[in-house]
């Protein structure tokens, strides 16, 4: 085919061409480069000779035969012109390969990238024959026009800052009736107050076909035609040729560049407007020169100019922050205890964090002001910064973090620990439920961004309750299971559920005791909450621990005890029965409420602490019960 797309090229132009006098070499390589350019197009046109062009953005859904050349060249079949998800699979692996975001649609970057590797002419050998008095081949020229509508930019930005460089806007030009070259456009710059000209502003003005630069224009008032003195004027971009071939489609973006440190008249100007114009020069095939492309200006207004960007540096929990739970003090020595973990974000520009403060709050009572020593800023396994709290006022302590260096790359995050250091305890202290400290207001952290601005976080997070003991135990999730059965497989099919929970529980710092019956002083050790239900909603609950702890039957059978021995991890699972039989239909959870415990064997309902902190993760989830 592509032979005889040639051959009929060649005759069509011989028979349609003629001279009366001899050419001199030059004439004649002219002329030949005319007849290969017309070949090429044919070549296009028809999708043969090896060359595939992409000029029109692809994407999933489609059918053309733009998407069966692509399907060509990607080694998609059947090549039946549809976009499916073989296709965007096929797009994928490219743009992967070309190393462009595999998003699958075939947009500017994907283009040129196909383009330069499948849009090539064939290679032709030309032999240039001697000065002759033999007829030559000439190419009819032809008349065309240009028009261009608006085209969606990359990446728009409402805001700008000093020493940066922006995609301002795009239009997308086609060429009818010939192919067309470009020469010259026109860029107008309003700036709202009037109080600034441009090339305070910005430096240079560019224009781009995809990765391609095609000219660059320096922001001056020597370049500048004025139209309203001190707020409009037009930039005129020329020195390219760019071809967009007949029925086909491209576009061009336009880039500029801000200054380094715009002055105070260009940040109070209000807002700019940058319009991209149809006074565009170009030329077709026939040599006519045109000065004007149909369509409209394609304009992005509301642009506000700032000095330099500023780091923006967010503080969120971290998904281990440490639950409310025992921690176990000492009487011999200082103890660590992890009190917040949160996450720290830094955004826009390069950060180093330099300061810091935070807010410890105790009950004053059990845990003493004077108990907390210090508060410390640890950075994985690193120690940035250790403060002891000051101030103290209603029971609650501000440490103060200086002279340290921790710095955050814009657009990432670091995870970062606040332990509290525990004094060494006095032998007497024993602890108890209404004895806390907790981190009552989280970390504000003060930096220097790369721009040379002071920023620190404008929100916290805060800490759960932490309750020290010298004995306790501490309580884990481990597994769960829920089955859904009826009273009725007909009336009543899904009213029951069948639900068990395992959690374990470690003794630290000596044995821990749970009771494990109820009698006339204790109820048992552990109890649950159910979520969802009416009135006519029941529950019964049995619960056991395996091995090591034992039954403690000291105090008797009907008082006895789950003893977990100090330093052992024992799993206890308590199984719940749900009946709704007659309730309302709907999602319910069954959760382990509280745990009754005690360092020594005791029926005393008093001595026990009645733990309900920590335990928030330890239930089912939701399952679904009718009635």
């Amino acid at each position: 085919m592509s032979k005889k797309i040639i051959a009929l090229a060649l005759a069509f132009a011989f028979a349609f061409s003629f001279t009366a006098k001899a050419v001199t070499v030059e004439e004649l390589q002219a002329q030949i480069q005319q007849l290969l350019a017309l070949i090429q197009t044919l070549q296009s046109q028809q999708g043969q000779g090896g060359m595939y062009c992409f000029n029109t953005d692809l994407k999933y859904g489609m059918t053309s035969n733009d998407v069966k050349n692509l399907q060509i060249v990607l080694g998609v079949t059947p090549t039946s012109g549809y976009f499916g998800p073989k296709t965007l699979a096929a797009v994928k692996a490219y743009q992967a390969s070309k190393g462009i975001v595999a998003t699958g649609y075939v947009g500017p970057l994907t283009r040129t990238a196909l383009n330069s590797q499948y849009c090539v002419p064939p290679t032709t050998t030309t032999t240039v024959a001697p000065e002759s008095t033999t007829t030559t081949t000439t190419v009819a020229p032809s008349y065309g026009t240009l028009s261009v509508v608006s085209y969606p930019v990359s990446n728009p930005q409402p805001t700008w800052y000093g020493a940066n460089t922006y995609e301002v806007v795009a239009g997308q030009y086609k060429a009818t009736g010939s192919d067309i070259t470009v020469k010259k456009v026109a860029v107008k710059i309003t700036g709202d107050a009037a109080k600034a000209f441009p090339w305070q502003a910005f430096t240079t003005i560019s224009v781009w076909d995809g990765t391609t630069k095609l000219a660059e224009l320096p922001v001056t008032q020597a370049n500048a035609i004025e139209n309203t003195f001190a707020q409009v004027y037009t930039f005129n971009i020329s020195g390219f040729n760019w071809v967009i071939p007949n029925g086909q489609q491209k576009v061009l973006t336009v880039k500029i560049t801000t200054v380094a440190n715009p002055p105070t008249a260009v940040t109070d100007n209000g807002f700019w407007k940058f319009e991209l114009l149809t006074d565009v020069v170009y030329t077709d095939t026939a040599g006519v020169t045109y000065s004007t492309a149909s369509g409209s200006a394609i304009a992005l207004d509301n642009v506000t100019l700032k000095s330099s960007q500023q780091a923006t540096l967010t503080v969120t929990s971290a998904t281990d922050n440490p639950l409310a739970g025992n921690v176990i003090g000492s009487t011999s020595a200082t103890t660590k205890v992890d009190v917040l973990k949160f996450n720290i974000k830094a955004e826009n520009v390069n950060t180093t964090l330099t300061s810091g403060t935070i807010k410890v709050t105790v009950d004053g009572s059990i845990v003493k002001d004077e108990y907390v020593t210090s508060l410390e800023l640890w950075d994985g396994s690193t120690l940035v910064a250790a403060a002891a709290p000051t101030g103290w006022s209603g029971h609650v302590g501000t440490s103060t973090w200086s002279n340290f260096s921790l710095p955050i790359s814009a657009g990432t995050t670091k995870t970062l620990t606040v332990k509290a250091v525990l004094a060494q305890l006095p032998t007497t202290y024993t602890g108890g439920s209404t004895g806390y400290l907790y981190i009552s207001t989280g970390p504000t952290l003060t930096g220097i961004d790369a721009n040379s601005n002071v920023v620190s976080n404008s929100t916290t997070v805060t800490g759960n309750y932490m309750y020290p003991f010298l004995v306790a135990p501490t309580f884990a999730y481990v597994s769960k299971s829920v089955s859904v059965r009826g009273t009725n497989s007909t009336t009543n099919p899904q009213d029951i559920g069948d639900t068990a929970i395992t959690f374990s529980v470690t003794a630290n710092g000596g044995d821990i005791y749970i009771p494990a019956k109820s009698n006339a002083s204790v109820t048992p050790g552990l109890y649950e909450t159910l979520t969802g239900g009416t009135s006519t909603t029941t529950t019964s609950t049995t619960w056991t621990c395996n091995s090591p702890a034992v039954e403690d039957t000291s105090l008797g059978t009907t008082k006895s005890l789950w003893r977990i021995p100090s330093g052992s991890t024992a799993n206890c699972t308590f199984s719940t029965l749900v009946t709704n039989t007659g309730g309302t239909a709907g999602y319910f959870r069954v959760a382990l409420g509280g745990v009754k415990w005690y360092t020594s064997p005791s029926a005393t309902s008093t001595l026990f602490i009645n733990q309900t902190w920590g335990l928030t993760n330890i239930n089912t989830g939701d399952f679904y019960l009718g009635n």
